[in-house]
């Protein structure tokens, strides 16, 4: 069986064994080349809108774009003519909060037969149902599209091990034949939860996944499901998340406010600290400083290319200055090759923030990347293309950046060295902007 999950890919390659089918007798054809197709009535979005949350109510992840170009992302059953309004474009060093709409029996998502129910953390991951060729998507199942310039588009895979479905490392050759498997559809996946992150990061000409999370196939119909690159660890927040499958016109709707929805965890007092490596396709440690009046630093742990690991803390140690280091190796001992600038926890000026230690139910990050965006060798990045993105947990928005510029020229993809400042923090409401770093 030759299985290609992307439409496009199904008919660009059709092209070329059509010649070599040709010779074959028709009988022979039959039982030896099965074409499968993807689901019928997935959409891919090529524009849309700046913001697609408004002032609805939906649990959100940000999404945060250092693919190197505009990216657009979408949920599958979006409308064609309605791309402009449902499908959300986030420019390249840019986050932005992507709502995850739920609605019942995952069925109709428009008109007067739709019934919304409220999402909550525990609609990550993209949950898939199919009968008789018919497939329907939860709301964190997503189509991404990146431009890879000349009206040609990047979609989502992982490189793989031969003809399995292994994630290969120390990808020294994106444009070799057989390295990726190409997926269907992306997710925003449940080990997000922590700090409420999705990345879109460029892997050769696609966009980065991380595993396969889902897939299936009924007769001449498939689909997978990749994974978008987060960190790991648990989700805390002011106020308890609720339970998933309640309508939005039920009283546990009504009980929560848009904003802490999307703050919403296990209420127990932490603040987190994550590193993400996109550098390179290898292992790298990392580690911060420890806490205050401490010598020692305080270890992370290995981070593999594509992902992220964190450590937390609680009480006193919640509110202490901390700088990210990523190491030369996968080990502690090496040295550093990047240091972040100093992550400064802030209190908060509203509840629940005012009375609580500076810290509290946040989730910091660091984010080494290489912004030599088109590079074919993911094992290396030159040192001049080596650079670190900061962000936090929405809180209840899109938080990334520094407060510490307060210079917008630093508001630019790439402004900086490895040593610098990347961007300046996005306005947040209730006045929690200083809750982040200076």
């Amino acid at each position: 069986v030759v299985n290609w999950s992307r439409g496009w890919t199904f008919f660009r390659r059709l092209a070329w064994i059509m010649p070599l089918l040709s010779k074959v007798s028709g009988a022979a054809v039959a039982a030896a080349v099965v074409l499968a197709a993807e689901p019928s009535g997935i959409q891919r979005c090529q524009t849309g809108a700046d913001d697609i949350l408004g002032e609805r109510k939906a649990f959100a992840i940000q999404v945060c774009n250092l693919f190197g170009s505009t990216c657009v992302l979408n949920h599958p059953a979006t409308a064609s003519e309605n791309c402009a309004t449902e499908a959300l474009s986030i420019a390249n060093g840019e986050c932005k909060l992507y709502p995850i709409f739920e609605y019942k029996d995952r069925a109709v998502r428009a008109g007067d037969a739709a019934v919304e129910e409220l999402s909550s953390v525990g609609s990550l991951g993209c949950s898939v149902s199919g009968s008789n060729g018919v497939y329907s998507w939860s709301g964190a199942c997503v189509s991404v599209q990146c431009s890879l310039g000349s009206d040609s588009f990047a979609g989502p895979a992982m490189t793989k091990t031969g003809n399995g479905n292994a994630r290969t490392t120390g990808v020294a050759d994106t444009s070799a034949a057989g390295t990726f498997m190409e997926h269907t559809l992306a997710e925003l996946p449940d080990e997000a939860d922590q700090i409420k992150t999705a990345f879109l990061v460029r892997t050769g000409n696609y966009v980065a996944t991380t595993s396969t999370a889902a897939n299936g196939n009924s007769g001449d119909i498939s689909y997978a499901v990749g994974s978008l690159p987060t960190s790991d660890g648990n989700n805390y927040g002011p106020v308890a998340c609720p339970s998933t499958g309640n309508l939005l016109d039920s009283s546990t709707a009504a009980g929560i406010t848009a904003e802490n929805l999307r703050m919403c965890g296990n209420t127990g007092k932490w603040v987190y600290y994550n590193a993400m490596n996109f550098l390179v396709d290898a292992t790298h440690y990392a580690t911060f400083d420890g806490d205050e009046g401490s010598s020692s630093s305080w270890n992370i742990g290995a981070v593999p290319f594509l992902d992220g690991k964190s450590g937390y803390r609680s009480g006193d140690a919640m509110d202490d200055a901390r700088k990210a280091y990523l190491h030369s190796d996968s080990t502690a001992s090496s040295a550093a090759l990047m240091t972040s600038k100093t992550i400064t926890p802030k209190a908060g000026d509203v509840a629940p923030f005012k009375d609580e230690t500076a810290g509290c139910w946040r989730n910091y990050g660091v984010a080494f990347y290489c912004d030599k965006y088109d590079r074919t060798d993911l094992t290396s990045c030159p040192e001049e293309n080596r650079k670190m993105f900061y962000l936090a947990d929405p809180n209840p928005n899109a938080c990334f950046g520094s407060c510490a510029t307060g210079d917008d020229s630093d508001n630019k993809p790439g402004a900086s060295s490895a040593s610098g400042v990347e961007l300046s923090l996005a306005a947040a409401a209730m006045g929690l902007v200083n809750l982040f770093m200076q």
